[in-house]
């Protein structure tokens, strides 16, 4: 006798139902098919199979008719997310990996609609936790599942799944066998249980997403059909390649360009591995770095090129360049917050932002993927599904890092774990790309596998492109805000433009301040100042009319400009001199970037200062940096013969890494604000804290074999330190008024969603202090407000003056 077909989905449409057999069958074709690249195809097709068993029971049934009939629902009420765990869990035996396969598909049914702990923190199994919420349900669903399927068909699925559990924990010891520096078993194990969520996620929502609108499934692209892509982009990539050759004046520099480039393309590290790209600034690191991705790509039948920065200054500028670069803008799909789309006049999402939306869900449709670095680690470790799902596109990929000097200390350890598991297990080809090459392989744990170089004799290309030259100015008691402006005009005796950038935003404005005082009006010399305490919209003006200046040799201006850091990366601009406040050497050579960047003099001068009474309490691991730089700086002055080429070669590089990370290592791991004595590593490898109380309330049982804090991990995992620090808007301009105008007349949340992102170019992120306290709301669209700064307290030279009492309006949205 058949069993009663229960129903996953109803069409809003049509009102044309979908079976849970049916649904279920699907997710683990689907689920099957993305995972077949990582070797996991049983395994994750084992949890696609029963991912929504529990949608087998007739409340299930009553609660999505009462949605679907518009009745008021509580989202969640009806569990369903464990009867399949149940289920696969009473197939384990024993046996070790037996067990582990079960709790491996089980964490990743129980977490497909949010993230689960195996272990909590207070030593509860929170399986068991879940399993007995259900069991007056679980016999019927377990009798309807097994009379859809069969008992052997099931049992069969398990022993299959296990054969691939077994390749993951022999490939984990192969690689433990390479070094134990490299991290714990737990941590791969960890990320392999997060991988098999990601698959199953991404079916779930594909095949649910694909019956709501009539579509038929996805098909992956076959190895010859992928390769014969990456071939077509490779032909476009070398005409353009010919015609900028053509189209530009020859420089000395051009042969070196030249065979980095090479290099690049004739490169073959394999299918996979880590590898590093160091090349001097103005070498074409990122075009040469895209040369060697689509050689590789076409050469292994790669699924996607993965290219990532830190800051979308940098992403934009090369997105725009890899788009043209390979002929095709729609093949390039940029996920990052700057992303805009131009309001509609009617109510719903434009087209585009709809397709948007469905690209950036989960990467796989398109070839190259330009993203931050934030979004590409929260895809690794934060506890969002929609961060979780796009992590199965990152196998069997190249995926390019620029300016990986930039990443956070807390997650370093993190990084390297990630990248050697994405190496070693998913068939993908990462590329640290940097000028300042951190050195990730030689922490003390979790240390990256060795990277091999795709440039040999890297030291070779520093003095061919070396522009500039490092002064150290910094004086015994440092100098005053007053002394340091003084300084810095003093650069204009010789030369016509100078950069100064500093620590934090309170020197910059008062510097700025004092240089206006200093010159006033007097017609030769243009003042020019840079800080976050500007909206973006204004940040971009600024830069817009001080390129424009500096190329406009011809009125004769002398030209300041006063930044902080945020013009250190990914900002075209070129002065002749800068002059920096003491910060790492990693900084001071991003800076130096800055200088002589179009050769407008023979050679350069970047000068360290030390300002007096900065406080950077709040800039992370600055003052470490500092002192490293300045251990660094002393050593050059007492021993040059030790550093020939100075503060900017390879050796002296090394040496402040090596100086600032020392005392950084336990850092690195990610340590946890709620718990200083453990970290985020902890959470997901051996969870002492949760293995503890384990071991007090249950000292007789096995402990499970996977012991992590996945949705405690998840939870406390952020790139960006932004505690205490509030969105503010800014009425810059007209364009800023009208966007802010479509706010308030939004009815919708979705409208309201779009609204706010529009409001993005003029925001202003500041701490939230006295100053806003009393007018602190929540940010997020879905329940909160947006602070709305007051007319006259925006300063149209450096932005908000936060020295002013003020009451802002709080539009509620």
């Amino acid at each position: 006798m058949d069993s009663e077909r229960f129903i996953a989905h109803i069409r809003k449409a049509d009102k044309s139902e979908q079976y849970v057999d049916e649904h279920n069958d699907q997710v683990a074709e689907l689920a099957s098919a993305i995972a077949e690249s990582y070797g996991l195809a049983k395994i994750a097709k084992l949890a696609g199979r029963h991912h929504d068993d529990g949608k087998n029971t007739p409340e299930f049934t009553a609660y999505i008719r009462a949605a679907v009939e518009g009745k008021r629902v509580v989202r969640g009420s009806v569990i369903h997310s464990t009867h399949g765990a149940i289920l696969v869990n009473e197939l384990a035996s024993l046996k070790r990996n037996s067990r582990l396969t079960a709790e491996i598909v089980r964490t990743a049914i129980m977490s497909h609609h949010g993230l689960r702990d195996c272990l909590s923190l207070d030593g509860d199994v929170v399986f068991v936790e879940a399993a007995e919420n259900i069991a007056d349900s679980y016999e019927s669903v377990k009798e309807t599942v097994y009379q859809r399927y069969g008992r052997d068909f099931i049992n069969q699925e398990f022993i299959d799944a296990g054969l691939d559990t077994h390749v993951i924990t022999k490939n984990i010891q192969e690689l433990q066998k390479k070094s134990k520096l490299l991290g714990s078993p737990y941590f791969y194990l960890a990320m392999f249980t997060r991988l098999i969520t990601s698959i199953v996620i991404d079916a779930d929502r594909t095949d649910t997403a694909c019956f709501e609108d009539k579509r038929a499934l996805p098909q992956r692209r076959a190895l010859d059909e992928r390769k014969e892509m990456w071939k077509k982009y490779l032909v476009h990539y070398e005409s353009q390649l010919e015609k900028l050759q053509e189209g530009k004046k020859t420089s000395s520099l051009d042969p070196y360009r030249g065979e980095i480039s090479r290099a690049c393309a004739e490169f073959d590290g394999g299918e996979a591995g880590i590898f590093r790209l160091v090349v001097p600034c103005g070498a074409g690191k990122t075009l040469a770095a895209l040369r060697y991705a689509l050689h590789t790509a076409r050469r292994y039948g790669k699924e996607r090129i993965f290219y990532i920065a830190p800051f979308n200054s940098i992403l934009e500028q090369n997105a725009t360049e890899i788009a043209k670069f390979i002929g095709d803008p729609d093949a390039v799909l940029e996920h990052h917050s700057n992303i805009i789309f131009s309001a509609e006049e009617n109510k719903d999402k434009s087209e585009d932002e709809k397709r948007y939306q469905l690209l950036t869900e989960n990467w796989a449709q398109s070839p190259v993927v330009a993203t931050t670095a934030v979004q590409f680690l929260n895809t690794l470790f934060a506890g969002q599904t929609s961060c979780i799902r796009r992590m199965q596109a990152l196998g069997n990929s190249v995926i390019i890092l620029d300016e990986i000097q930039a990443l956070p200390i807390k997650v370093l350890k993190l990084f390297n774990g990630a990248m050697n598991f994405l190496a070693s297990f998913c068939k993908s080809s990462v590329v640290l790309c940097s000028a300042t090459q951190p050195l990730l392989d030689r922490v003390d744990h979790y240390r990256i596998l060795p990277p091999r170089s795709i440039i040999e004799n890297e030291e070779k290309y520093n003095e061919a492109f070396r522009r500039v030259q490092i002064v150290n100015c910094m004086k015994e008691q440092g100098y005053s805000r007053e002394e340091a402006a003084d300084f810095i005009v003093s650069q204009l005796e010789s030369t016509r433009s100078v950069l100064a950038i500093v620590n934090t935003k309170r020197s910059a404005r008062e510097i700025f301040k004092h240089i206006q005082d200093k010159l006033g009006n007097e017609t030769p010399y243009r003042i020019f100042h840079l800080s976050t305490n500007m909206c973006p919209a204004h940040r971009s003006r600024v830069l817009k009319h001080l390129r424009e200046r500096l190329k406009d040799t011809d009125l004769g201006e002398k030209i300041i400009c006063i930044s902080t850091s945020l013009i250190e990366a990914g900002v075209d601009v070129s002065f002749e001199r800068v002059v920096r406040s003491l910060t790492g050497l990693d900084s001071i050579v991003q800076a130096a970037g800055r200088c002589n960047r179009n050769y407008e003099t023979s050679c350069g001068i970047v000068s360290i200062i030390n300002l007096r009474d900065e406080r950077t309490s709040g800039q992370g691991y600055l003052k470490e940096a500092q002192k490293a730089t300045q251990e660094l700086l002393y050593s050059i002055k007492i021993s040059p013969e030790g550093y020939p080429e100075g503060a900017l070669s390879k050796d002296a590089m090394e040496e402040y890494y090596a100086r600032y990370f020392q005392p950084l290592l336990e850092e690195m791991a990610y340590r946890l604000k709620f718990d200083p004595e453990h970290t985020l590593l902890d959470l997901l490898t051996s969870n002492p804290s949760g293995q503890r109380g384990f071991e007090e309330k249950y000292p007789q049982e096995r402990p499970p074999e996977l012991k992590q804090a996945f949705k405690e991990a998840g939870g406390a995992f952020s790139v960006i330190d932004d505690d205490g620090k509030v969105d503010v808007f800014i009425e810059y301009d007209e364009e800023a008024r009208k966007r802010l105008q479509k706010l308030r007349e939004a009815t919708t949340l979705q409208e309201k969603r779009t609204a706010l992102r529009q409001l993005q170019p003029y925001t202003v992120q500041l701490r939230d202090n006295d100053w806003i306290k009393t007018q602190r709301t929540a940010l997020a669209p879905e329940d909160g407000g947006i602070l709305v700064l007051p007319p006259g307290y925006y300063d149209g030279e450096y932005g908000v003056d936060e020295t002013l009492n003020i009451e802002m309006e709080t539009l509620i949205i």
